[in-house]
């Protein structure tokens, strides 16, 4: 059974700069401007990461555990997440987590990049990178009903940074009618780790969710809310007063995200660890 269109919802609370992972190569001639400024920023991170062997990223939701791997001599990061949401540990599994920088990614979307120019955004000079016809993003895109059709990159034109993401989601309704979601994802208070930049706070705004919500996943969602305040309330006290600590403003973000059209969260670092040795990488 196909998952319905709050997927994109989770999982763009989950999945943060992996959202750009298996990007496919298309016939598109190569932008001149969009592959110089890509490969920039790709030799600006690898130097970067010169030193790093591994790092750890302890966020209110989630901990990320990279380790450095190379691929025809290039390196990047797998990574490896967990949740403990409502006191519930959940771990995905070791993946190549591209951030742009695996070989085969890098090479797909730097031949599928448009360049569109600069803007100023909070503040930051940054260039703008349109990518078009853009599928495969998640490992089981077979079973979603939603497509991912184009996305915008915006590359600090200093620091050579990613300052946001801007995507555009098809997603099919039960009632076969095809609407459109639009996240956005923000990446802000760079600090530097070793060389190496994190962004510290992640904003995510998803618009056009009124629409994309059927009534059945409406009510789904709602249920789930009730279910999750029901745990919450029958939890000791210590433990429900760290959960709702851990999980900040989430409920409430998703509470509105139902009475309206658009959702915004953010998720805030709280520490990075650097070369630690971690673990659990096959």
């Amino acid at each position: 059974m196909k998952k319905g269109a709050t997927t994109w919802v989770f999982t763009l609370m989950i999945s943060g700069l992996s959202l750009i992972m298996a990007i496919p190569a298309h016939a598109q001639p190569a932008d001149a401007r969009a592959a110089e400024i890509l490969q920039t920023v790709r030799e600006e991170y690898e130097r970067s990461i010169e030193n790093i062997d591994d790092y750890t990223v302890v966020s209110d939701m989630y901990t990320t555990y990279y380790k450095k791997a190379y691929d025809n001599g290039r390196p990047y990061f797998r990574s490896r997440s967990e949740t403990d949401a409502l006191g519930g540990m959940e771990s995905t599994s070791s993946v190549s987590d591209a951030e742009l920088f695996s070989p085969e990614t890098f090479e797909k979307l730097k031949n599928n990049a448009i360049y569109e120019g600069t803007e100023t955004l909070d503040g930051h000079e940054v260039h703008i990178i349109f990518i078009e016809e853009i599928e495969g993003l998640l490992e089981d895109e077979e079973d979603l009903d939603e497509t991912l059709t184009e996305m915008r990159i915006f590359i600090d034109t200093q620091k050579w940074v990613m300052r946001q993401m801007a995507f555009s989601v098809e997603a099919a309704m039960e009632d076969g009618m095809m609407r459109k979601i639009e996240p956005v994802i923000q990446f802000r208070d760079y600090r530097d780790h070793e060389g190496m930049l994190i962004p510290w706070e992640t904003v995510t705004i998803i618009s056009g969710l009124d629409d994309a919500l059927s009534d059945e996943e409406r009510r789904e969602a709602e249920e789930g809310l009730k279910e999750m305040e029901r745990e919450l309330e029958n939890m000791p006290e210590a433990q429900r007063d760290m959960v709702k600590q851990m999980m900040g403003d989430q409920l409430e973000q998703l509470k509105n995200m139902l009475a309206g059209d658009q959702m915004e969260f953010t998720t805030t670092v709280n520490e990075v660890k650097v070369n630690t040795g971690v673990e659990g990488f096959d």
